[in-house]
């Protein structure tokens, strides 16, 4: 049996990847899709799902480490060839380090970092020749970016551990290509929300280029960063010490400032996608 799987598939990215592979990949038997909220799995699986393709929902919290029991267990049972992998789960928090929940830094390591790596010691037995898998990455993962600290660091991690898994399937004929886009319109950075020096950086068509992501993926590239900004500030972050960046890269705005100096405190935003 053909598969593709897709974390992270109740909204934003994930959404449109599902949309892209319905399109793009029509001899799979089943698409799995992964997610929290099962009601919106669900939607879409009533939208896509058709006599020659079935969209099978599995609604998991990723963030457990039951979650991940669940899924190797599924595998192990019906023992699937899986043919596309979108390892896209993530979670996002930016605001003063000291100021954030112990919940919501637990959750951003626990989605992006150990759930990411997961996955990959979960789906990779069942890919083989020809199989490919995007992991989500992130333009943030350059350099070190005050105010998104924690996030920055687990998108760097993401970035090395996709590099070095990479190596390791090469030989077999695995493709894992990391995926870094910038600013997408999503229930993560939804278009107006963002202030500061997010707010001015260009948004993605994420139609556009998911499905230029699974282009390359397939013909077996590295690495994918959409749009020539965000390309040259790949180059950039590589140029410059880290200890320059930091005073560029970071989100502290003007508000944020008078925040932190008025009440000695500093609101952050939150973004989840799952």
């Amino acid at each position: 049996m053909n598969i593709a799987i897709v974390t992270g598939a109740s909204s934003g990215l994930g959404a449109v990847f599902l949309e892209a592979i319905v399109a793009r990949y029509r001899n799979l038997d089943e698409i799995w899709i992964i997610a929290r909220r099962e009601q919106r799995l669900r939607a879409f699986a009533d939208r896509y799902g058709n006599s020659r393709m079935r969209i099978r929902v599995i609604p998991l919290d990723l963030t457990e480490m039951e979650a991940h029991k669940e899924l190797a267990d599924l595998l192990a049972n019906e023992r699937p060839d899986i043919r596309v992998l979108i390892n896209n789960a993530g979670y996002e928090r930016k605001g003063l380090l000291r100021d954030m929940k112990p919940a919501d830094i637990r959750l951003m390591i626990a989605l992006d970092v150990t759930a990411a790596t997961m996955i990959n010691r979960i789906c990779l037995p069942y890919m083989q020749r020809g199989s490919f898998e995007i992991i989500t990455g992130s333009v943030s993962s350059f350099a070190p970016i005050p105010w998104q600290a924690v996030y920055a660091a687990s998108k760097a991690y993401v970035r090395f551990l996709s590099r070095a898994v990479r190596e390791e399937e090469r030989e077999r004929g695995v493709n894992v290509m990391l995926f870094s886009p910038g600013n997408m319109n999503t229930e993560m950075n939804v278009r107006g929300s963002s202030t500061g020096k997010l707010a001015r950086l260009p948004y993605l068509n994420m139609r556009r280029e998911t499905e230029k992501a699974l282009a390359k993926a397939e013909r077996g590239a590295a690495t994918y960063t959409p749009m020539l900004f965000y390309k040259l500030y790949r180059v950039f972050a590589k140029l410059m010490p880290s200890a320059l960046a930091v005073h560029i890269t970071s989100l502290e705005s003007g508000e944020t400032s008078r925040r932190s100096q008025s009440s000695g405190r500093y609101a952050p935003g939150s973004r989840y996608a799952d």
